[in-house]
């Protein structure tokens, strides 16, 4: 009788022992499978409107090109324009944005981004985060983004676009230079400007003026579209901008 019992406890103990086993290789084997496939060889190329606000505080529009080639898993920049560290840590954070949304690994390349800015010499600014991250995946999948299609908007680790100033001037730019479509950040495509107001009144010979300030609400799609056929959209995540900005 107590043999019997042992081999009981024996046999509970051995079942025991092997789910607890297999609850710790599950993390393990499900970890190996969420790793991303490392890029091919060859080079990748692409380019994708960018815009910005000069010290003059007048819009203007640019491009940025991608390249993409065997390397050390380095982000390098071209020298001219020089460009910021705020600039730089886009660049990082759309590399591994591209990397997530895309399951490509680009540790064995580099990735070299360019920003044309004419006669600019220093390029600083986040919020070209979300146009170098759109130009990354493009040259990981080899795709072409439309030349019609411009964006701003800084770009965060989880993909989310975040808000950035001078839209009103970006907008203007984008769509002096033939854009139809202008992809800015959630929340931005309505803008608040005070109007000057002055009203008078008159009496015992002189004349009282009262100049006030009034809020106004500018609807931006309405008012490019209306204007120059532009349409100005709202996109919260990269993902929402890619199915915009991608040619079909």
């Amino acid at each position: 009788m107590e043999s019997k019992l042992q081999f009981i406890i024996y046999s509970v103990l051995l079942v025991v022992i092997g789910v607890m086993m297999g609850m710790l290789l599950v993390p393990l084997t499900s970890s190996e499978t969420t790793l991303k496939t490392p890029l091919g060889g060859g080079t990748y190329f692409s380019k994708v409107n960018i815009v910005a606000v000069t010290s003059m505080g007048t819009g203007i529009l640019s491009k940025a090109e991608v390249e993409i080639r065997a390397g050390k898993g380095r982000v390098l920049f071209s020298v001219n324009p020089f460009v910021e560290p705020d600039t730089q840590y886009s660049a990082e954070t759309a590399k591994r944005v591209a990397e997530a949304f895309t399951g490509k690994s680009c540790e064995n390349k580099d990735i070299i981004y360019t920003i044309k800015a004419g006669q600019s010499r220093l390029v600083g600014g986040p919020s070209a985060g979300a146009a170098l991250t759109l130009a990354s995946i493009a040259a990981i999948e080899h795709k072409n983004l439309r030349s019609d299609v411009a964006i701003t908007g800084t770009i965060q680790e989880n993909g989310h676009i975040g808000q950035i100033g001078g839209v009103v001037e970006k907008a203007t730019a984008a769509a002096k230079n033939g854009m139809k479509t202008f992809l800015v950040p959630k929340g931005q495509s309505k803008e608040v400007f005070y109007e000057k107001k002055t009203t008078e009144r008159r009496g015992y010979g002189l004349v009282f003026q009262r100049t006030y300030y009034e809020p106004v609400e500018v609807d931006l799609n309405k008012a490019f579209f209306e204007e120059y056929g532009m349409q100005v959209i709202e996109v919260s995540s990269i993902g929402e901008a890619a199915a915009y900005a991608f040619e079909s």
